[in-house]
This record gives C-alpha cells, sequence and structure tokens, in this order.
C-alpha cells in the first residue's frame, strides 16, 4: 500500500513538473519572439538617436494574415445585397448593389471588372472579420452616398488589405477608402475622389506599392488614432502618388516614415481654422529617398515633433514653412529646393549633408524656441546650402540662440546675411556672403557680437552632447 501511495505520489509530481516545465517554455519562446520582434523596426532615424519606431509598410503587411483558399466561391452579379457570413475567398464579376462582411473569419474578395453602387451606404461594408483581403484585377469601379456613420465608400471595422494588379476607382460623398483597424495597400492603381478623406486607417495606413490619384475635400491620406502612442503611423515603402487636397495630403497622428516612391502633392486650402499642410505628422516624420514635388498653401513638411532628412530630391513651395520641426530638423543628404515664406525652421535645425538651395522672403533657415527640448540652435556640419533673399527685413540664417558652423560650403546673398541672440562660432567649410569669402558670422540685431574663426563649436547639441529624442524629452 504504502508503495502504491509513493508511486501515485511520483506520477502526480512528475506530472506538475512536466506543466510547470511546459509553461515556462512557452513564455520564454514568446518572450524570445517578443524580443525578436522588437528588434525588427525597419527604418532607422540618424537625427538625435533617434529611431523610428514603426516597421516599414512591407513588414508590416508581411505581419498580416494571408490565408490561401483553394477553391473560391463565384457569387454572380446581383442587383440585391450580398451578405458574406463565412470565411473564404470570393470571386465577383460584374455588376451589384452592396457587399456585407460578417464573419470571424479571414475573407478574401478577388474583384475582376466590378461595379458595387449604392447611394445609401457604404459599397463594401465590413461589419466583422479577422481580415479582408480586397484583390484587384482588371478596371473596378465603385460609387457610394455613404452617411457620417458609415463614412467610407470601402467602410471596414477589420483589418483591410488590398493587392492585385488591376485599378480601383472610389467616388464617395464622405471617405473613399476606410478601415477602423489596419490598412494595408501591397499594390494596385487607385483613382479616389472623395469629398472628405481619400485614404483612413485609424490604427495605421502602410503602403509598399501601387499608384494613387486621390483628389479629396478634406485629407488625401491619414491615421487618425490618437489614443495609443504606438499607432496612428503611416509607412510608405514606395508607389506613385498624385495628391490634390483642400486639407493635409498625408497626414499621421504619431510617425510618418516615406522610403521611397513618387510624390507630386498639392493642397489647395486657405481657411486660418483648418491644417493645409503637405506631409503632416505629430511625432516624427523621416524621408529616406524619392522624389517629391509639393505646392502646399501651408507648410510642405510639418512636425510637431522632429524631422529627419535622409536622402531624397525634395522641390517645395510653399505659402509658409517649406519644412517645419516644432523640435529637431536634421538633413544628412538629399537634394532639396525650397521656395517659400521661410526655407527651414525648427527650434534645433542640423544639417550635416545634402545640396540645399533656398529662397525666402522672411527667413533663410530660423531657429526660434518651439520645443522645451532644445536651445534654439543653428548648426552646420557639411553640405551646399545656397539661400538668396528677398528684400526687406529678411535674414538668412537668424537663431533665436546659437549659430555654429563647422563644416560644408554656405553661400548666402540678404541684406542680413545672419541674425542670432546667442553666439556664433565658426570652426570650418566655406562661407560667401553676397559674393565675397568670409569666416565672420556677424549679426544684424548684434546679439551675440562679431564672433569667427578658431572657436570649437562642433556639436553642441543640447544636454551636453545627446542628440536627445522627441520634443518634450530631454
Amino acid at each position: 500500500m504504502e508503495n502504491e501511495n509513493l508511486s501515485k505520489k511520483i506520477l502526480l509530481y512528475g506530472g506538475i513538473a512536466i506543466a510547470i516545465i511546459a509553461v515556462l517554455a512557452f513564455f520564454i519562446v514568446a518572450y524570445n519572439n517578443k524580443e525578436s520582434s522588437s528588434g525588427s523596426t525597419a527604418t532607422q532615424a540618424k537625427a538625435s538617436n533617434q529611431s523610428a519606431t514603426i516597421s516599414s509598410a512591407s513588414e508590416i503587411s508581411s505581419n498580416t494574415s494571408n490565408t490561401n483558399y483553394s477553391n473560391s466561391t463565384q457569387i454572380s452579379s446581383s442587383s440585391e445585397v450580398v451578405n458574406i457570413t463565412n470565411g473564404g475567398s470570393y470571386d465577383l464579376s460584374g455588376s451589384y448593389s452592396q457587399i456585407i462582411i460578417n464573419t470571424t473569419k479571414d475573407v478574401v474578395l478577388n474583384l475582376n471588372n466590378v461595379e458595387i453602387t449604392n447611394m445609401s451606404g457604404p459599397a463594401i461594408n465590413v461589419i466583422e472579420a479577422d481580415t479582408v483581403t480586397i484583390a484587384l484585377t482588371g478596371t473596378n469601379k465603385i460609387i457610394s452616398n455613404t452617411t457620417e456613420d458609415l463614412d467610407g465608400a470601402i467602410y471596414s471595422k477589420a483589418d483591410l488589405v488590398f493587392s492585385g494588379t488591376g485599378s480601383l476607382e472610389v467616388k464617395s460623398n464622405y471617405d473613399g477608402i476606410v478601415s477602423k483597424d489596419t490598412l494595408i495597400i501591397k499594390s494596385g492603381n487607385y483613382i479616389i475622389n472623395a469629398t472628405d478623406d481619400g485614404i483612413r486607417g485609424k490604427d495605421s495606413v502602410a503602403i509598399v506599392d501601387g499608384t494613387f490619384t486621390i483628389t479629396a475635400g478634406g485629407d488625401a491620406i491619414k491615421s487618425t488614432n490618437d489614443e495609443d502612442t504606438s499607432k496612428g503611423y503611416i509607412a510608405i515603402d514606395g508607389g506613385t502618388f498624385n495628391l490634390t487636397s483642400v486639407n493635409d495630403a498625408i497626414q499621421a497622428v504619431t510617425e510618418l516614415v516615406i522610403k521611397t516612391g513618387k510624390f507630386t502633392i498639392k493642397t489647395t486650402g486657405t481657411s486660418s481654422e483648418d491644417s493645409h499642410k503637405a506631409i503632416k505628422a505629430g511625432t516624427l516624420i523621416q524621408i529616406d529617398g524619392g522624389t517629391f514635388d509639393i505646392n502646399a498653401t501651408d507648410d510642405g513638411i510639418h512636425s510637431n515633433g522632429n524631422v529627419t532628412i535622409n536622402n531624397g530630391t525634395i522641390t517645395i513651395t510653399s505659402k509658409d514653412d517649406s519644412i517645419h520641426a516644432d523640435g529637431l530638423v536634421e538633413i544628412n543628404g538629399g537634394t532639396i529646393s525650397l521656395t517659400a515664406a521661410e526655407g527651414i525652421e525648427g527650434t534645433y535645425v542640423k544639417i550635416n549633408d545634402g545640396t540645399i538651395n533656398i529662397s525666402a522672403q522672411d527667413d533663410g533657415i530660423n531657429a526660434g524656441k518651439k520645443s522645451t527640448a532644445y536651445t534654439p540652435t543653428i548648426e552646420i556640419n557639411g553640405g551646399n546650402v545656397t539661400i538668396k533673399m528677398g528684400s526687406g527685413d529678411t535674414d538668412g540664417i537668424d537663431s533665436n540662440g546659437n549659430i555654429y558652423i563647422n563644416g560644408g560650403t554656405i553661400n548666402i546673398t540678404a541684406t542680413s546675411p545672419f541674425d542670432y541672440d546667442g553666439e556664433a562660432k565658426y570652426t570650418g567649410g566655406t562661407m560667401i556672403v553676397n559674393g565675397e569669402q568670409t569666416t565672420t558670422i556677424t549679426s544684424q540685431m548684434m546679439g551675440g557680437g562679431m564672433q569667427g574663426g578658431g572657436m570649437q563649436g562642433g556639436g553642441m547639441m543640447p544636454n551636453g552632447g545627446q542628440q536627445g529624442g522627441r520634443p518634450g524629452m530631454r
């Protein structure tokens, strides 16, 4: 009997031990996966030791559900509402009045020369699903008069993914394409005319590739989640964009990262109550490459946090600032041509490389106190900077704090080439002012005296040389 009880105890304790080991193994694997995932964020910002916290559009899209279905269900053309209540793949061609999806599973809609017209709500309405993928073949057209509650011609409460080689034309009296979760576009040709926003993803918008022609009475492309700092972002890996909007053309509540692409952007609004910026973000704009032709009635590139430009060909004509950051503007490369009231404005402006041409009516480069994270400073370490100022009370380089010139070539044509309230130090590089080479940084207001040469001004970032993070964080 004693041996029998002992055997039972051994079996019991052995079972408990195995269960504990299994649980520990599960958490170790989960932790390692988390570490691996957190270490794979794609695009690294060079400015201020700051990295973009979002993944690239390609990585985001690869993490979405890609359920493969060996068989698809053919849905015949219908003047009635088509209700999809089971997961699976569905082939559609011809004309429909409305498609409604309501399931907990993945759904794939294969649109092949489809036309959907609904004058009393969304043409495609996703009430519930895991992920809905819309694959485009041929020429597809959607016309919708939506309501304020269901405000997209394509409206989804689930993750929404677009792919395929076909085209999609959307006409809407409210928004064009809306996802209340993540919106991912892998490919396709999109022509969107919307009274309000063209493309809107609440949690995020990730665009891998595609061709986009958007005319919007509101914003052209936007992400809106302002309740979770890990969301509300836009990632663009490539594509061709022709965007015309009354308000902002591309707007992210948090981060906006562009790896490459061809962008032709025009904003037309003039109301002082609304924002009419071409590219706008709440915390960070990072541009790693691409071609940009921007004409804006407000700022061209605007961040309430920081702006980092690593490369690209950027041409901006704007009524206000061409490039603006409340915190840090850092330029590490690229070819940049700016025509504006002010060329570049930030609390801290740092130019390390690139070819920059500025034509301005107010200040060419301005450092003002717009963030508590930095002392107003303009630091030029390299590159070729050419500034041509309009007549009147205008400054080529104007800092409410300091100016440090450590390298590069700076060519300024202006009545007032420099203006600063703190100190100015020249340690290297070539300075040409009104056709004459000089090593002296003069000041219109004489706030920092007439200084030049010999002073070691390089790398004078705040906090003892630490380049910090986003505005508001020291």
